[in-house]
């Protein structure tokens, strides 16, 4: 069962539990603790997750350090503010409500388990480190791994493509978990656990398509094979088809196997990895782009 329809089976047992408009609450904490902080500095400090206060009855703090933000300047924190406010909105959007509560409360428990981790190892967190710090992060290289295409303003002033943005996110994050401390280690690896069960399969899914397609293109450039040309392009949904009909090459006189017919644009999976998966193409995409049943109503059209 992949992570999909376990979730599903999920959302239908629990789904009445999920918060609508998760982030609208956690920003808007956010904005308290600041303004709170900028008079009674000590104040944050009293909500970030600190297990050994935790150990002695501070339970809040497995959860108000969501509420703690990176205590910068005023402009920074309210561009911060509101990015993830609309990176949270457009992942409920795209996953629904349940899915989008149990991508981000997942990371939390991951950050309080090893942070629990950490303190028993003698470890603990610099007062500087913005404990869900991380967990924004992983938000943003979700939205940039299924839209990579969407336009964004960094600085809102600069536009560039979400999937640029996501690699130097991405870049920033494997720096930090090569440089930086055992904790640091920890803490990355535990907000990136939503992201891993909602994206990792359709990640290494791309990178797979990709070394395939890859290798298809060389094969196709050697030579013709029954009458068709070995280009890819060359092979619309009637070339397809077509082809399809004349799998047994005439020159070899014997059964061409191994070849995909249907291909997803977005994860790459073909009949040959699922042979029980669907495929069809959108009509409001502009060309022939094919989907499986897990993306034909959740990908970006192309025009």
């Amino acid at each position: 069962m992949n992570s999909q329809k376990w979730l599903d089976v999920l959302e239908r047992k629990i789904g009445k539990i999920a918060i609508p408009n998760l982030m609208r609450y956690i920003i808007f904490g956010n904005a308290i603790v600041y303004v709170i902080g900028l008079v009674i500095p000590l104040f944050p400090y009293y909500l970030i997750m600190d297990p050994e206060e935790v150990l002695h009855g501070q339970v809040w703090r497995l959860i108000t350090f969501i509420f703690v933000p990176g205590m910068g300047g005023i402009l920074p924190t309210l561009l911060s503010l509101f990015c993830y406010y609309w990176i949270g909105g457009a992942l409920e959007r795209t996953w629904g409500t349940f899915k989008f509560n149990f991508f981000y409360w997942v990371g939390v428990i991951a950050i309080d388990i090893v942070l629990f981790i950490a303190h028993f190892m003698g470890e603990s967190v610099p007062i500087f480190v913005h404990q869900a710090g991380y967990l924004s992060q992983s938000m943003f290289l979700a939205l940039a791994t299924m839209y990579p295409d969407v336009q964004v303003l960094l600085m809102f002033i600069i536009p560039l493509k979400a999937k640029y943005m996501g690699y130097f996110s991405a870049a920033l994050l494997l720096y930090e978990f090569i440089v930086g401390a055992l904790i640091i280690k920890l803490l990355i690896l535990a907000s990136m656990v939503g992201y891993m069960i909602f994206l990792g399969p359709e990640l290494f899914g791309r990178i797979r398509a990709k070394i395939r397609r890859e290798q298809y293109e060389r094969k196709m450039t050697q030579g013709p094979i029954g009458g068709f040309s070995r280009k890819p392009q060359d092979y619309g949904a009637a070339g397809r088809a077509a082809y399809r009909e004349t799998k047994k090459s005439p020159q070899q006189g014997k059964v061409i196997t191994g070849v995909a017919f249907h291909h997803c644009t977005v994860c790459g999976i073909t009949e040959l990895d699922d042979p029980n998966m669907t495929f069809r193409y959108c009509s409001q995409c502009n060309g022939n782009y094919e989907y499986c049943e897990n993306h034909i109503h959740n990908h970006q059209h192309i025009q």
